[in-house]
């Protein structure tokens, strides 16, 4: 990456999405053998897919926005060893639907099936939970489950529907005003719901340990908001990825933008809660 050619090379496919060897050839005005070795210099950051174009991976999408940036802390081979080595990013890279999130063009109606099917699992049992909504958390509803009348059960299915498109906003509204990134709405928007995936499966958890009274056990208690947390935790990390592949943040204003969230809607409901 310190090689201006390179930087070229990664600024074209950025600023075209993709790109062909004859694209290059004709652009950069140097010989076969020069393109090939750069390309090969840069195989962490380039890929070459089936349609035998030239693509960037998602270490190269944060090399092209560096670029874009004028960052000059340019990310080297041993860099993105070091980080993608991480045992926890690991992880949490092999439970991300990235290709739901950062998606194709020609993937976007499986991406739109997916998120409205996680919306409406998560709103119908979040009503049958007798839950209120608020970003990424829940507030118990004051009102006995057993109790719960169906027209609030359908009320708070409705809020959390009306959640997601508000947490879109908070979200996409921070993206704009502070960093400056207007980019790839529609594309943040289509894939937003995923974040709440894990969620859904916390909600129907719940609603399982609820319905058979085993809440009234403490340990079961226990184990119910340990894993309300985690879930909250994988949905954190969706919506961290979320905005840095589509919002086209580094990684680091993408966690502070979800943590600054995600502690504004704790500090919401701690005060309700009081």
């Amino acid at each position: 990456m310190g090689h201006g050619l390179r930087r070229k090379i990664i600024n074209i496919i950025g600023e075209n999405k993709f790109t062909s060897f004859t694209y290059l050839k004709k652009e950069l005005k140097v010989s076969t053998g020069t393109i090939y070795h750069h390309l090969d210099t840069l195989s962490h950051l380039i890929e070459q897919r089936d349609d035998k174009k030239y693509y960037l991976t998602e270490l190269g999408l944060h090399a092209y926005n560096s670029l874009k940036d004028n960052i000059n802390t340019i990310i080297t081979p041993d860099f993105s060893k070091k980080e993608f080595s991480s045992p926890i990013l690991k992880g949490l890279m092999r439970l991300t639907p990235k290709k739901y999130i950062n998606y194709e063009s020609n993937q976007m109606i499986y991406t739109i099936i997916i998120s409205i099917t996680t919306a409406l699992i998560g709103a119908i049992f979040c009503g049958l939970n007798g839950l209120f909504p608020l970003f990424l958390f829940f507030g118990q509803s004051i009102i006995e489950f057993e109790f719960i009348e169906p027209i609030l059960q359908i009320i708070f299915a409705i809020i959390f529907i009306g959640n997601i498109v508000f947490f879109f906003l908070i979200n996409e509204g921070i993206s704009r005003i502070i960093y400056k990134k207007k980019e790839n709405t529609l594309k943040f928007l289509i894939s937003f719901p995923i974040i709440f995936f894990p969620l859904d499966i916390y909600l129907v958890l719940h609603f399982i340990l609820f319905s058979t009274g085993s809440l009234n056990l403490p340990a079961v208690r226990i184990l119910d908001n340990v894993l309300v947390i985690l879930f909250q935790v994988l949905s954190l990390w969706l919506l961290t990825y979320n905005l840095s592949v589509n919002k086209k943040l580094k990684i680091e204003k993408s966690l502070i933008i979800s943590l600054l969230i995600h502690y504004g809607g704790f500090s919401i409901i701690l005060l309700l809660s009081i």
